[in-house]
């Protein structure tokens, strides 16, 4: 006969095995934050292309690429009917990985109009980029995509403000300028800033519009940048 005392052990600890899993997942999510290859994401970009074998792709899709943000977006195919619209949340993936796994992650669907949301990683964690810095990698994945032909638009948003990071607001304003200033010369190229939706009266982030991590969208949030792409994509 168990002990009293061994029984309890038993039970406490498969109590605690959904904290722990909880733990290692999130370990495992901030390993690959930290890991500056493109492979940190390997699996990720393996799970999109299992789900796709049990998908019936659309052709010539609306495609929208980025991290996380892209990945929470989940009402945006709704919105933009009848264009078919494919989401592709690749972990937290800077515009570098999304490079990285262009064939697969983007020339694969051979999209019509392609979206661009750069990811928090492009300014924490993974990278600390400047204005320049942003420039010059969206340029090279449009750059990229130019050469396979496979897209008639593409629409970049500008990096969003964050509640949680304040001291970001001046750099991600001289972000939009850049990139303002580099795409009012690029064909087919289109840049959608959707800050001055987001803020609030003192011209902040307005945090109703967040989650509760002070970074990622909440549903009014996505509901309001979902409407400053579809009026895009009708005036395109």
């Amino acid at each position: 006969m168990f002990e009293w005392q061994n029984i309890r052990m038993f039970f406490g600890i498969l109590l605690c095995l959904p904290l722990l899993h909880l733990a290692w997942l999130v370990s495992g999510e901030f390993r690959a934050y930290l890991d500056p290859s493109p492979k940190a994401w390997a699996e990720e970009m393996q799970a999109i292309v299992r789900a796709d074998e049990t998908l019936t792709l659309p052709e010539n899709p609306v495609l929208v690429v980025g991290g996380r943000r892209v990945a929470l977006w989940d009402d945006l195919p709704d919105m933009l009917a009848p264009h078919p619209t494919l989401l592709r949340g690749l972990g937290d993936a800077t515009i570098e990985d999304i490079t990285h796994y262009y064939d697969r992650l983007i020339g694969y669907y051979r999209p019509d109009i392609l979206v661009l949301l750069p990811s928090y990683a492009d300014l924490h964690l993974r990278d600390d980029k400047r204005p320049d810095d942003l420039v010059a990698a969206v340029r090279d994945l449009v750059e990229l995509n130019a050469r396979h032909l496979a897209t008639a638009m593409v629409y970049v948003i500008a990096p969003l403000k964050m509640p949680l990071h304040p001291a970001d607001d001046e750099r991600i304003e001289a972000m939009s300028e850049a990139l303002a200033a580099w795409t009012a010369s690029e064909r087919g190229v289109v840049l959608i800033d959707a800050n001055d939706l987001l803020a609030g009266p003192d011209g902040r982030p307005n945090p109703a519009l967040y989650r509760g991590d002070g970074i990622n969208l909440n549903e009014a949030g996505y509901l309001r940048l979902a409407m400053v792409l579809r009026e895009a994509l009708r005036n395109a």
